[in-house]
């Protein structure tokens, strides 16, 4: 059954492909950085906060065009664990796939802990998905040993799988409904989902390497293991998994300058009453121990880093994971 979404007041659909920042109102002001910068990026594309709740928008995203959608799915909530409700915000990939059919074709929804650089996001919603209804990056545990199980698999008992990460999914919202997603997520989330994990386990249970594959610079996944490639690979979007987020103090001297102060400046000029990025006039440098471990492991991973992103032949053309 397909869900109703509650737009901002006055919102009118502006294309019929959008790219949401999945938040509640907790995290609006670390999603602004990416709405904002997407929204910057072009028109061929709606740019939406998303989340299960109607939020009202500061008066500067809206300025930018970027508008507030509400879905959430009673069926899919009912049927989940109840350690998995804490942040129904983590399950807005399936909430917006199965709500904003007939509202737009294609959407990427993208966590707000992620940093856009650059990249034409209408063209990867346009590209071929392979019949696919949903596209998605490899997680980071796969990159470098794609044939690695990863622990979801093992509890369920599965044979190894493609595995992808949930911070940037996307949709063809038709095929979502064709391939009733929904109604499998909520069965899923019924019987296996207690001890497994969340909206990622969710989506990889039910589809098992079913998936299009994107570039991984469409989700770069940011860790030790990854950080010093980065400058080199020029993502499109950065993901900053893990804990040390580029708005904390503990992301100091592991996160780039740069990326900090993307999150700083938004954060001090819209929302200047939020825990603010600290500032500090001394650069702060990783430890000794920790650079060591870093670049040995991303000397380790060369090889396979780089057949691994030679697997695609430009940033906007899927690949099927099972090849």
């Amino acid at each position: 059954m397909a869900l109703t979404p509650i737009f901002s007041p006055g919102f009118q659909p502006r294309s019929d492909l959008a790219v949401i920042v999945a938040c509640d109102a907790n995290y609006l002001p670390y999603a602004a950085t990416p709405a904002l910068a997407l929204a910057a990026a072009g028109n061929a594309h709606d740019v939406l906060i998303g989340g299960p709740e109607p939020v009202e928008m500061p008066q500067a995203l809206m300025q930018a065009g970027i508008h507030h959608v509400a879905a959430r799915d009673d069926a899919l909530l009912n049927a989940l664990p109840l350690d998995a409700r804490r942040s129904l915000a983590t399950y807005m990939e399936l909430f917006l796939g199965n709500a904003l059919r007939g509202h737009y074709r294609r959407i990427l929804v993208i966590d707000a802990d992620i940093l856009y650089e650059r990249g034409d996001p209408a063209q990867l919603l346009s590209a071929d998905m392979l019949g696919r209804a949903v596209a998605a990056v490899r997680d980071n545990r796969q990159w470098r040993t794609p044939g690695r199980k990863v622990s979801e698999f093992k509890k369920l008992g599965e044979p190894a799988h493609p595995y992808f990460n949930a911070g940037v999914v996307m949709i063809d919202t038709e095929a979502f409904a064709t391939q009733d997603l929904a109604n499998r997520a909520a069965d899923f989330a019924r019987e296996h989902l207690a001890g497994l994990g969340r909206d990622q386990a969710l989506m990889n249970g039910i589809l098992k390497g079913d998936w299009a594959e994107i570039s991984p610079l469409w989700n770069w996944q940011f860790t030790s293991a990854s950080a010093h490639l980065t400058s080199m690979v020029d993502p499109c979007l950065v993901h900053f998994i893990g804990t040390r987020k580029p708005w904390l103090d503990s992301s100091q001297g592991i996160v780039p300058m740069r990326m900090r102060d993307a999150f700083g400046r938004v954060l001090a000029r819209h929302f200047p009453t939020a825990p603010q990025v600290s500032r500090s006039t001394r650069r702060h440098w990783p430890e000794a121990g920790a650079l060591r471990t870093a670049l040995f492991r991303q000397w380790r991973a060369a090889g396979p880093m780089i057949r691994y992103l030679n697997r695609f032949p430009d940033q906007y053309t899927l690949i099927d994971p099972r090849v």
